[in-house]
């Protein structure tokens, strides 16, 4: 009788940890299977309400809903008490919940597991709707940390709130601490227009002198800055990343000493296959082959109102046979008449004047433009500086 006794309990020991392990497996691919084998699966019964809810929540473009089904509920207490440390079931069941005692065990929920989809979701929710900045963006951190594929809803999100003042010093509070997000961030940033203007002072608060430039988009920043017109945020800007010493010109890197980082603030260059610009040997090469020619090169330089003087060299004389120019247009489209002044560059050294004096344009494109005839072999030539100064 002994001997029966023990092998029935052998035989039922085998049946019970068969079905476990087989609703081990279930629990992935068939969480319904999972719920009919004894034992029951808490992490199947925890499968089933979190995909219901999710599946809400998807279905009504991200809203939670006020209370989940009644049917969902008792899956997740299910869980709940079969798996004690259920994250996502602990979220159903609070979701049946209202008020202090939801967000109590949502929080709760969290401390167990930051990976799961509906804890982090409503949370951001609720702080946002608290207008709980700081929390919100720490769990935007968290989620951009742990799902791969929250970038592309997390990025636009976080990128928008920058338009609100409120949001610099939290933002630095969070970047300062380098998360592995920070450059998609940025670039984020670069294409979203109501945030660029306090994306200034985000980078500003978050600049060191020993920082690694590599780490910050900034020329897509620049060239949004000027882009959207601007120009004062975009120099203000400039100035703090260059370090470039200022020989007392009014053009950046007018000597061309440096390969330009910051274009258009510093100069941007043009290229095709018929002509072209460089920078090489600290001058300007530009170079075209017959009959073609246009824009070279040009610089967004903030003039001041009065008389100012424009000096060139070139490193020799000029073809007779070639065109060149220096043309110079006011850059704030809300200026009427806008006109285009033309210098032309004749002399290997040249010096010019002109006045400021009542356009009412403060951010002005220098152009430096040519062409080479249709009859000749084309040129190479060097500029190795340009000044603009006041007199």
């Amino acid at each position: 009788m002994k001997n029966v006794l023990i092998w029935v309990a052998a035989i039922s020991l085998a049946v019970i940890s068969g079905s476990t392990a087989l609703g081990a497996i279930a629990k992935i691919k068939s969480p319904e299977l999972a719920l009919s084998l004894f034992p029951q699966n808490g992490f199947a019964a925890q499968a089933i309400a979190s995909g219901l809810t999710m599946t809400f929540v998807a279905e009504n473009k991200g809203k939670f809903p006020d209370l989940v089904n009644p049917s969902w509920n008792a899956m997740a207490l299910q869980a709940f008490e079969s798996e004690a440390i259920s994250p996502d079931a602990i979220a159903v069941v609070a979701l049946s919940r209202t008020g202090n005692v939801r967000r109590e065990l949502m929080q709760k929920a969290f401390e167990l597991s930051r990976r799961q989809k509906i804890v982090t979701g409503w949370l951001i929710t609720d702080s946002g709707k608290r207008d709980e900045l700081s929390a919100l963006l720490d769990y935007y951190d968290i989620l951009l940390r742990t799902s791969s594929s929250a970038s592309s809803v997390v990025m636009p999100a976080m990128a928008a709130a920058l338009a609100d003042d409120s949001s610099i010093e939290p933002l630095a509070g969070l970047l300062s601490k380098k998360p592995p997000w920070a450059y998609r961030f940025w670039q984020q940033v670069s294409s979203t227009q109501q945030a660029i203007g306090n994306a200034v002072q985000l980078r500003k608060r978050l600049y060191k002198p020993t920082e690694l430039s590599e780490n910050y988009p900034d020329p897509e920043l620049v060239k949004a800055l000027v882009k959207s017109e601007r120009f004062s945020e975009a120099e203000e800007l400039y100035n703090l990343l260059s370090q470039e010493p200022s020989d007392g010109s009014l053009i950046k890197n007018g000597s061309f000493q440096h390969e330009p980082k910051y274009s258009p603030l510093d100069w941007q260059l043009f290229s095709t296959g018929e002509y072209g610009a460089t920078i090489a040997e600290g001058n300007l090469q530009i170079s075209a082959i017959a009959n073609s020619g246009g824009l070279f090169a040009r610089q967004l330089v903030r003039f001041p109102s009065g008389l100012l003087q424009i000096n060139t060299r070139f490193a020799s004389k000029i073809p007779d046979d070639v065109n060149m120019e220096l043309r110079i247009s006011c850059a704030e489209t809300n200026i009427s008449p806008r006109v285009t002044v033309r210098l032309p560059l004749i002399e290997q050294t040249g010096r010019q004047q002109i006045s400021n004096q009542h356009s009412g344009c403060s951010y002005f494109w220098l152009e430096i433009a040519g062409r080479a005839s249709e009859n000749g072999n084309g040129f190479d030539t060097a500029l190795e500086y340009v000044s603009l100064r006041s007199e």
